[in-house]
């Protein structure tokens, strides 16, 4: 929908350099001088680093000298946090300023004390999983809606309706987008604006990609694996938390022994026992994980609730990026940041959509997009095994179940409140070219509510692959370069409007993978009612990768193996948009392992 104006002219943008190009590299003592309490805009005062003296900052509507730092990184999920700890750990700290030496936009507010933390952590959330779902529902925000039937025929008298034949007949609100045809929607495709990205309520799950998930990656596999296992310590990923659970257990075996020849295992998880193991309770990780100790390094800023509109290019020097502008989301303020080095990881739709509004605008940008198809069903566990907790020998849930049963007499389950859900996966593999969580967690759909209780209910996700196709895609509004686009979202920026549709390929595998989804729902018990299998909307996933896809070839990859775009010196893009393939696992891994070779790239730049 058509909002304020969200772009300045090159013109506009090259006054705004003059003054900038003699100071590219140079320190900035006044940010040198700044307190690290007033390096964070979220809490109290909106005063951020560059607005501690109204002389010194940079606003577009009052030309003073740009914020100065070493890198400008975009998102602060858990790739962009990846990029600043590893840039902070690594790099020769005499290249670095001692203030401001890392700056961090991100266009949501920080919703918990905890930098980036994940929101299911709290204590009401683990006691009633299926209340996160409202959590997760009120985080998302739809990218591309389809513009509804506006007529009301029973509306009457002098009411207003939008007028017949004309092209404003429909109402474009909510971001609504008139270009968007249903056919080719990813229309359950949204993103979290907050501190902390998806990763404040993500599932957590950090399984390694199968070979086939790698086909088109220009990193070697032994050196992708390398990077993996660092991305796992990062991010803190255990497979043994959920081991000691009844439920789990029961289900892990009961899988196990009904598909042999599976590799039926635990998620991979990141997550963490309770300080307080006899609690019941665990942490997930969240960007706050990844960014470790950063957080508190005095050369780290972040500014919530900025918004990045776009990147300008070098006047001179068309390869180099030379500044970044961002506007203050309280204040309406626009400001100019000059960095050495700028790293976009806002998310595969986002990411693209920033490069769109700077006429950074490669062949492959937005294109070979895939998206997972996903089927879901939930399962009410069969009595049988119920009854197997119930007379079980391990002498460790008897004495559980007997504690059990003294606190609650007249619960009528052999399941203590505080037992950890089922956690298990069926991992992708040639002959099942999927990849199956069965387990118990929350998400924008799947509460159970009173119908059951919730501790014998058992969900089933199953992710299928898409075949790559260079016209599946996300494109922006239709815009000539220095012009404001035609329609823009809630926040300002070009409107994003999908064209994906499917192969015959795609299909037969997901009616595969939805035969193999009942095989297995049916080896654990009976389909709760109105959660019986269906495939979900298409985005609903959320695992877009390919739209900023690296590669060696820059006429079908945006960026190359080290995420560098391609024909620019001080560019880098991160995220799931990085992953070239098609995948079914979930990607978050495989994107901060990117990262971290991203990472390696950007401090050699800065250290030459």
């Amino acid at each position: 929908m058509a909002t304020e104006s969200i772009r300045i002219s090159h013109a506009e943008a090259l006054d705004l350099l003059r003054d900038a190009e003699s100071n590219v590299h140079s320190f900035d003592a006044h940010a040198a001088s700044g307190s690290h309490e007033a390096r964070f805009t979220s809490f109290g005062s909106p005063r951020s680093v560059e607005a501690q003296d109204a002389a010194t900052s940079r606003s577009c509507n009052n030309t003073q000298r740009p914020i100065q730092c070493d890198v400008f990184i975009a998102g602060s999920g858990p790739i962009g946090c990846t990029y600043a700890r590893e840039i902070l750990e690594k790099c020769d700290p005499s290249f670095l300023r001692p203030r401001n030496a890392v700056y961090m936009a991100e266009i949501g507010a920080q919703e918990s004390p905890i930098v980036g933390a994940h929101l299911k952590n709290a204590v009401k959330y683990q006691k009633d999983i299926d209340s996160f779902v409202h959590v997760i529902q009120g985080a998302l925000q739809p990218v591309s809606v389809p513009l509804s039937d506006t007529h009301q025929s029973t509306l009457g008298g002098n009411s207003w309706t939008p007028p017949l034949n004309s092209k404003q007949n429909q109402l474009v609100i909510c971001g609504q987008n008139p270009q968007q045809a249903r056919g080719t929607n990813l229309g359950a495709t949204a993103v979290t604006r907050a501190v902390g990205g998806m990763a404040t309520h993500w599932t957590c799950a950090c399984p390694t990609p199968h070979s086939e998930e790698t086909n088109e990656s220009p990193v070697d596999r032994n050196e992708l694996d390398s990077l993996l296992v660092r991305a796992r310590e990062l991010v803190k990923v255990d497979s043994t938390v959920f081991d000691e659970s009844i439920r789990h257990t029961i289900v892990k075996d009961i899988l196990t022994d009904s598909f042999p020849n599976r590799n039926v295992r635990s998620i991979p998880l990141a997550v963490q026992r309770h300080a307080k193991s006899s609690s019941g309770f665990v942490t997930w990780s969240g960007s706050n994980t990844v960014l470790g100790e950063t957080v508190n390094d005095p050369r780290f800023t972040l500014a919530s609730e900025h918004r990045v509109t776009q990147l300008i290019v070098h006047p001179s020097f068309p390869g180099a990026v030379a500044g970044v502008l961002m506007r203050d989301l309280k204040t309406n303020s626009d400001y100019l940041v000059n960095a050495r080095v700028y790293i976009i990881a806002c998310g595969a739709v986002c990411t693209p959509q920033i490069l769109y509004n700077s006429d950074i605008r490669p062949p492959s940008l937005g294109r070979y997009l895939t998206e997972q198809s996903m089927a879901f069903c939930q399962i009410v566990l069969s009595k049988k095994y119920i009854k197997s907790i119930e007379n079980t020998t391990n002498p460790i849930w008897q004495n559980l179940i007997k504690q059990h049963r003294a606190k609650h007499p007249l619960d009528p389950l052999p399941i203590p409140f505080r037992d950890l859900d089922p956690q298990i996966m069926i991992p992708y593999s040639g002959a099942f070219p999927w990849h199956a969580q069965i387990h118990r967690d929350a998400f924008s759909y799947g509460d159970v509510g009173p119908r059951s209780d919730p501790r014998v209910v058992v969900d089933l996700r199953f992710f299928g692959k898409g075949d790559i196709n260079s016209e599946n895609r996300v494109d922006f509004s239709n815009t000539e370069p220095n012009k404001r686009p035609e329609h823009t979202d809630l926040y300002g920026m070009p409107q994003a409007t999908f064209h994906v549709v499917r192969s015959d390929a795609d299909r037969d595998r997901d009616q595969k993978m939805m035969n193999d989804m009942t095989t297995v729902a049916n080896s654990l018990g009976g389909y709760l009612p109105g959660s019986e299998p269906q495939f979900m909307e298409p985005g609903l996933a959320m695992h877009i990768t390919g739209t900023t896809r690296i590669g060696n070839d820059r006429n079908t990859s945006v960026a190359n193996a080290c995420s560098k775009v391609w024909g620019f010196s001080n560019l880098w893009v991160g995220g799931n948009n990085v992953i070239p393939d098609s995948t079914a696992s979930n990607p978050t891994l495989t994107s901060m392992a990117y990262a971290l070779k991203g990472a390696a790239d950007v401090i050699q730049c800065l250290q030459c």
